[in-house]
């Protein structure tokens, strides 16, 4: 092979493998919990997972990181188990309960062999129904995430994105992460964490998915057991929304800076709001998405690290939540390439929205890096399941997955082009940089945006 030759793309071959997503059956308990069955028979094993449809977007204004505190105490005792007892329940029926707070859900699930799920659902039962919400458990939680605020603060890719996402949302409920800050943390109360379970924590909000190698009825009569005594305290305060529309604009756009003296390297952020998990636009956006940044052999990789050298990697990404989203550009460069990254980023942005943007064969290079290995992602009861909560945390058809190859491989190149000029915007991007001032500040102004120091909050 000659050096010419290991820089050519191979030919693409074959075709992608549709998606047959396995059939849901619908139950629900007479408090409200709706139990989702997928039945597969493969190997002896069910994986669960109870979504409720709240997260941090839900947090009160001066509260945030409430739902994720209220998340990690729900298991550190409950019923007449403390912690420890708890974990070891778990551990003997060889499995673990895995709890994730994200913007729109908050999940609690494990996988264990099919003979053991009955068992483990009656733990997570406790879990929800009788979590005993301890001052000294909340003392050691509060205290383990304020050591993980002392870490992340020291981490210029979460200091990005902190000041990346409030930039774009400023106070609205996608504004803030998790984990919360010190301030809201060291003011959080235990009546502040009832409050938000007794309000949020509902089985009207919850649905129970169950995939793997159990009958209907086995799926339906354990759910029953173990979380037909749920009951709810209220209603639930209304949730927040949160539009396109009502992100904070700059005009004319700013440059964040994170000071970091010192630093070798610059973390770079650069987006704008986007659109919701719900639009219409969703291939095209993924098919877009892959040919500018979201993929290896994308233009921005191409330009800035083959071309220019100056970082080892770029990622673009459309991040698509229930009600409305992000587009954003993460890399890190060399601190004195700071300045012409952030030019090579919007002008991509700029030229990608130009009529006859995309050729064929770029199409087909994205097209075929979504759905070729699309299939892979639905083999396990684990796979299915999460997919499954996918489709409770959007409000999404059951034929969803079934029918993204088709709706990939439709994307024309004028569709993704139409795509970026109706949600890329560069004449009103953020640019966030965490770096050192004296490597990059001069470069930055030179881009023609104000550039503003910021600190952000942890």
């Amino acid at each position: 092979m000659t050096t010419a030759e290991r820089f050519v793309l191979p030919a693409i071959g074959g075709g992608a493998t549709p998606v047959k997503f396995p059939a849901i059956a619908r139950d629900h308990l007479d408090n409200g919990v709706q139990i989702w069955s997928i039945s597969q028979a493969t190997v002896p094993v069910a994986s669960a997972l109870l979504v409720i449809t709240r997260g941090a977007a839900d947090d009160p204004p001066e509260r945030p990181g409430l739902a994720g505190v209220t998340a990690d105490l729900v298991d550190e005792a409950a019923g007449p188990y403390d912690a420890i007892q708890l974990a070891d329940a778990f551990a003997r029926l060889g499995t673990r309960l895995a709890i994730e707070v994200g913007s729109d859900v908050t999940t609690l699930g494990f996988t264990a062999v099919a003979r053991q799920c009955e068992a483990a659902l009656e733990l997570l039962g406790e879990v929800m129904i009788r979590p005993r919400f301890d001052e000294a458990d909340l003392a050691r939680v509060r205290e383990l995430r304020l050591s993980r605020l002392r870490q992340l603060s020291s981490v210029p890719g979460a200091a990005a994105d902190r000041v990346f996402f409030n930039a774009v949302f400023g106070p609205l409920p996608y504004g803030h992460g998790v984990v919360g800050t010190t301030r809201s943390l060291t003011a959080t109360t235990m009546d502040d964490v009832r409050a938000w379970h007794a309000d949020h924590f509902l089985p009207t909000e919850a649905t129970l998915i169950v995939s793997g190698n159990l009958a209907r009825d086995e799926i339906v009569r354990a759910a029953r057991q173990a979380l037909d005594g749920w009951r709810p305290s209220g209603p639930g305060p209304r949730r927040s929304v949160v539009t396109p529309s009502d992100h904070v604009e700059f005009a004319p756009p700013a440059t964040l800076l994170v000071a970091r003296p010192g630093a070798p390297q610059s973390e770079v952020r650069v987006g704008d709001a986007g659109p919701s998990r719900h639009t219409a636009d969703y291939h095209r956006l993924l098919t877009l998405n892959a040919v500018l940044g979201g993929q290896f052999s994308s233009r921005l990789n191409t330009v800035l690290r083959e071309k220019k050298g100056l970082t080892y990697g770029v990622h673009t990404a459309f991040d698509f939540r229930r009600m409305a989203g992000a587009f954003v550009c993460e890399t890190s460069v060399q601190a004195d390439g700071t300045g012409q990254a952030i030019r090579d980023i919007l002008a991509e942005y700029d030229a990608i929205r130009r009529d006859g943007a995309i050729g064929d064969d770029e199409l087909s290079r994205a097209k075929a890096s979504l759905t070729r290995g699309y299939v892979r992602h639905f083999e396990t009861a684990d796979q299915i399941a999460r997919a499954c909560a996918q489709l409770v945390t959007y409000g999404l058809a059951d034929d969803t997955f079934d029918s993204f190859v088709a709706g990939i491989e439709g994307v024309s190149a004028s569709d993704a082009v139409a795509a970026a000029q109706t949600f890329i915007h560069p004449d009103r991007c953020a640019a966030v940089v965490v770096g050192d001032p004296d490597h990059c500040r001069v470069a930055l102004e030179a881009l023609g945006r104000p550039v503003t120091v910021v600190t952000p909050e942890f």
